[in-house]
Order: C-alpha cells, then sequence, then structure tokens
C-alpha cells in the first residue's frame, strides 16, 4: 500500500475507532431499552427500537466488513507462493499487515475514547 493510502486510512481508522465506541453503546441501550423498565414497556414503540438497536449493531458489522474489504483492494496485490510443508503443492499466503494495522489503529481509537471518558468526562461528575 502506499504511504499516502495508508495514512489515510491510518486515520479514518482512528476516528471510526473513536465515534463508534459511543455507536456501539447507543445501539446497545436501543437493544436492551435501557431507560425502560418492565412496568412501562411498551410493545410497539419498544420493539421498534429494540430493532433498531439490532440493526445498528448489523450495520456496524457490515461497514466493518466493507473497510476490511477496501484495505485488502488497497494493499499490494502480491502473495506469496511457498510449498506447503505436508503435501509439497504450492500454498498460497496472503500478505495480512495492512489489515492488521489497520484493525489494530480501530481498537487504538476505541480505547483512547474509552480512556477520555474514564479519566476527563467521568470524574468531573459526582
Amino acid at each position: 500500500m502506499k504511504q499516502w493510502k495508508r495514512i489515510l486510512f491510518s486515520i479514518l481508522s482512528l476516528i471510526w475507532g473513536y465515534v463508534s465506541l459511543d455507536y456501539l453503546y447507543y445501539a446497545y441501550r436501543l437493544l436492551t431499552s435501557a431507560e425502560r423498565n418492565a412496568e412501562n414497556y411498551r410493545l410497539g414503540v419498544d420493539s421498534l427500537r429494540q430493532l433498531l438497536g439490532v440493526g445498528m449493531f448489523l450495520l456496524w458489522f457490515v461497514i466493518l466488513a466493507v473497510y476490511a474489504w477496501l484495505i485488502r483492494k488497497a494493499s499490494i496485490q502480491i502473495d506469496l507462493l511457498e510449498p506447503d510443508k505436508r503435501t509439497g503443492k504450492p500454498k498460497i499466503h496472503r500478505k495480512w499487515f495492512d489489515l492488521l494495522m489497520q484493525g489494530g489503529l480501530l481498537l487504538t481509537g476505541g480505547l483512547l475514547r474509552w480512556c477520555y471518558l474514564l479519566f476527563v468526562l467521568f470524574p468531573g461528575r459526582d
């Protein structure tokens, strides 16, 4: 992958990791109806909110799969062809560095958001 593409994907991964923590938390709150209790449960409205939460989780995973596909498409397309140790037949070893690096940056963005919440936002509340 060219350096400018790697930098662009790195910035996108950090931003997406930072934002997706709040997005997934909101989807979880919709899914579990966190603001409601069993006495106030309204079947029509609350079940639609729960379906929206499931849809948001599924959308996040679809976006993750498309993002991984884009990274694989933008990275170097040269694979290593090596003989298999057991059979001796040629086997393709794919390069996963770019995908692993962007996944690590995605997790780093989520960790940065989590640290911001724990050390900056929450301690100020009493």
